[in-house]
Formats: structure tokens, C-alpha cells, sequence
């Protein structure tokens, strides 16, 4: 046997491995995200702690989270993902994901209302956040004798 026919069959599984990372479609065991916009999706996972955030298309985004390779892709107007090689950490993963995507949009309405709040003379007098994560903002109008 020559050590050509070794070397073939090593060099076709290494070309698959490298497709199968850099494709852009996913699997049949991906799951939908709530989440519809890619900036919205990047920002979540930063703060799931995701690492190596990277867009390898205008549609495709790859990163780490926990020391797993993570992959999403738009399809249409949703975002779909997989957990690379751990099918059964990706249901986990989603839910990460969209709880992750839920606080970041909170955060952002809350700063929006402030400013708002501002603008039409209002002064922010208590918050007070609930077991479930609902947020209650409590604002009285500024007048002019305080």
C-alpha cells in the first residue's frame, strides 16, 4: 500500500471538516430564536459571555459560549442556531439566547423612557424590578418650586 492511498482518504476528511465549519446552512436539529435582528443576537451573546463573536456572512454568525462552538444563521426574518457537535445543548443554548435578547431590549426601553421621561420634564423617584424581571419606573413632574 502506498502512501498515497493514506494520504487521500486524511485529505478528503480534512477538506469536509473545513466545509462543514465554513457552511452556511445549518442542520435539521437547529432551533428558532426569538430574536429577528442580528445586532440584537451579537449583543446577547455578549452578554451570555459568548467569545469570538464573528460574522463569516452577511447571514451567518459563529462564536464560542462555555467552551462550545455555537452557529446561527437568518432565515428569512427569524435567526435559527445550533450548538456545533452538542445537538443536545442547543434547546438550552435558544432559551440562553432569548432570555439574553429579553434583557438587553428591557435595558434599552428603560434608558429610551428615561430620556423621554426627561425631556417631557419628568424625574425618575423609584424602580423597583420584580421576581420575573418585570421593571416599574415611578417618575413625578419636576416643577418649579422643586
Amino acid at each position: 500500500m502506498s502512501i498515497e492511498l493514506l494520504l487521500i482518504p486524511i485529505g478528503l476528511t480534512v477538506y469536509a471538516a473545513i466545509r462543514e465549519y465554513r457552511d452556511t446552512t445549518l442542520c435539521e436539529k437547529c432551533r428558532t430564536t426569538t430574536v429577528t435582528d442580528l445586532h440584537l443576537l451579537d449583543r446577547a451573546l455578549q452578554h451570555l459571555g459568548a467569545t469570538g463573536i464573528e460574522h463569516l456572512t452577511e447571514q451567518v454568525v459563529v462564536a464560542h459560549l462555555g467552551g462550545r462552538a455555537i452557529r446561527f444563521q437568518k432565515a428569512g426574518e427569524a435567526i435559527i442556531g445550533r450548538v456545533d457537535e452538542h445537538d443536545d445543548e442547543t434547546d438550552l443554548l435558544v432559551n440562553q439566547v432569548n432570555v439574553a435578547a429579553g434583557l438587553v431590549s428591557q435595558r434599552d426601553t428603560i434608558e429610551a423612557m428615561r430620556l423621554r421621561a426627561a425631556e417631557l420634564g419628568l424625574r425618575l423617584v423609584g424602580e423597583e424590578t420584580a421576581e420575573d424581571g418585570t421593571v416599574q419606573l415611578l417618575f413625578e413632574e419636576v416643577t418649579d418650586g422643586h
